[in-house]
């Protein structure tokens, strides 16, 4: 269950364990149930849409900006359509499986995760920042990634075994081989996905892959009410990958090409050492919990962690995908201006808290309230977790566009000292608070967490860039203003003592009108005009 995949070398590395089931994580599911459409159909479908929606994004002669709010709105329906099906699953699949089974799924994650980051080795961000030698690059990229992928799955026998000692949870073992076996898929996706990238054409960098992890979704939700418990997630997982790298592949018509240039090699090696320290900095800190919980408290309790994080953190910090999706390739494009740097980075970051700060505030509000409805007091423990998580999630989407700006600026090792201190801090924080608080300690120290890294990694960009703190503080003083006054509003339906149904749907009303009114006072009009021109321009 964990986090979103984009072009930066940190993509891979967002694989969050609280979103197994997220089709914002590279190893989660996806979307047209196979059952019911042949797949033959499925495939003429995807690639009629990526056809379609292609056309929209390249850039050639369209201004970076306006070729920014295209790629966006495209990946904005994707996301759109992906949270829909993701939240589907998360109402559906506690009432199919055990909070264990989430548990198991989680740590089986973790370890394969360790493996696919290893296997990345911040290639990715090396691709889409490489000018010069871009064929002998993504040639020598492909041929070392393919290489250490079965180099890695191989590894992931002795993985499985060595966490299922750890854990004393015999069933551990082969659900890490199979993940693993995503390594090797995942190396033929990389390249046909970069090219895209570097064009701007999110259409055909995103659809293949958004489809195969919508399929998987569906399938996974199809296997667990057939009762195929922890198994649903493993198979929808691998199916979805296998799925959107075919696609991948199909729609940029690209072939794989076996080269190696050792000069090539060493200056990916030289870039990608640093961003895959980050990278693992970032899987420990943001999934070393995951680990804590399993260990001290078991499956159970995990299960109960991983259902909470997926609502409080994952569905908040999931918006980060959108902006980051295109955040880093055209960082990567204006790398030679600081002022045009810094000018994509504070729209983004508005952009960003507009639409992050709603989801956030509102989980925090209605959290009670939306677990009885859908889950029942079977799930009750998950509530105080999910409003302790709620604003973690949100912090955790505002650094990873910081760190996305400083891996532009050719600045890796930045990101990856900020995230090996965040983990070093939970490391030190999440045991004795698990021991004494059960996962009620896990989210404050999780929370802590986010509430470091975020300060820290926004500090860093603004040393790099100019300018971003100030822009920090004036977004958090109108965001604890606007916060608060929907708050107020919210909370005041949920204590009239109407029903589940009734509180959710008039505290979401009036939730969202002052949200907006707020937002607009503040901005003096600009709230409602920044997002119609921003769509204009994506339309255009």
């Amino acid at each position: 269950m964990p986090r979103r995949t984009c072009a930066p070398a940190s993509a891979d590395s967002r694989l969050r364990l609280g979103q197994a089931i997220d089709v914002s994580a590279l190893s989660c599911t996806g979307a047209v149930r196979s059952e019911s459409v042949p797949s033959s159909r499925l495939w003429s479908a995807a690639l009629l849409l990526v056809s379609r929606l292609g056309r929209s994004s390249s850039v050639g002669s369209v201004p970076l900006r306006m070729a920014a709010a295209r790629g966006v709105l495209v990946i904005a329906t994707l996301k759109a359509l992906g949270t829909i099906v993701d939240r589907l699953a998360q109402i559906i699949l506690p009432l199919y499986l055990l909070p264990s089974d989430f548990g198991l799924f989680a740590l089986a994650l973790l370890f394969s995760s360790l493996l696919s980051l290893i296997g990345e080795f911040g290639m990715s961000a090396y691709l889409v920042r490489e000018k010069d030698r871009f064929p002998e690059a993504a040639s020598t990229a492909f041929t070392l990634r393919a290489a250490m992928a079965i180099v890695l799955v191989a590894t992931s026998v002795v993985l499985g075994w060595i966490a299922s000692f750890i854990y004393s949870e015999a069933r551990l073992t082969v659900p890490v081989i199979i993940l693993s076996l995503g390594i090797l898929v995942q190396a033929f996706a990389m390249v046909p996905r970069i090219l895209a990238l570097r064009d701007l054409n999110m259409a055909k960098a995103t659809v293949p892959d958004s489809t195969g992890k919508i399929t998987g979704v569906f399938l996974t939700i199809g296997l667990a009410v057939f009762g195929f418990a922890y198994w649903s997630p493993i198979y929808g997982t691998l199916f979805g990958l296998i799925l959107g790298t075919s696609l991948q592949i199909a729609v940029w018509r690209w072939r794989p090409i076996l080269r190696f240039d050792r000069d090539v090699a060493r200056s990916i090696v030289r870039f990608g050492q640093f961003v895959t320290l980050s990278a693992m900095a970032n899987l420990v800190a943001h999934s070393v919990d995951n680990a804590i919980v399993g260990f001290f408290l078991g499956v159970m309790p995990l299960g109960y962690y991983v259902v909470a994080y997926s609502w409080g953190v994952a569905f908040v910090s999931s918006l980060s995908s959108v902006i980051n999706s295109m955040t880093y390739p055209i960082l990567s494009r204006v790398s030679d201006s600081t002022a045009r740097m810094r000018r994509v980075l504070t729209e983004n970051f508005r952009y960003y808290i507009y639409l992050s700060l709603y989801l956030s505030v509102g989980i925090v509000v209605f959290a009670p309230t939306f677990v009885l409805a859908f889950y029942g007091d079977a799930w009750q423990p998950i509530v105080l977790p999910i409003q302790i998580l709620a604003p973690a999630g949100l912090l955790i989407g505002y650094s990873a566009i910081s760190s996305d700006a400083l891996n532009a600026a050719a600045r890796p090792w930045d990101p990856f000292v900020v995230f090996s201190e965040e983990a070093i801090l939970i490391l030190v924080l999440a045991p004795p608070a698990t021991i004494l608080f059960g996962i009620v300690g896990t989210s404050c120290a999780a929370l802590l967490g986010a509430v470091f890294v975020a300060t820290a990694m926004t500090r860093r960009a603004s040393r790099t860039l100019g300018g971003i703190v100030v822009e920090f503080r004036r977004l958090s003083i109108q965001s604890a203003i606007v916060a608060g006054s929907a708050a107020i509003t919210g909370g005041a339906v949920t204590v009239l003592g109407l029903t589940a149904w009734t509180t959710l749907l008039l505290g979401a009303a009036a939730f969202s009108a002052v949200y907006i009114v707020a937002w607009q006072m503040l901005t003096d009009g600009h709230f409602l005009s920044d997002l119609k021109n921003m769509l204009s321009l994506a339309l255009r």
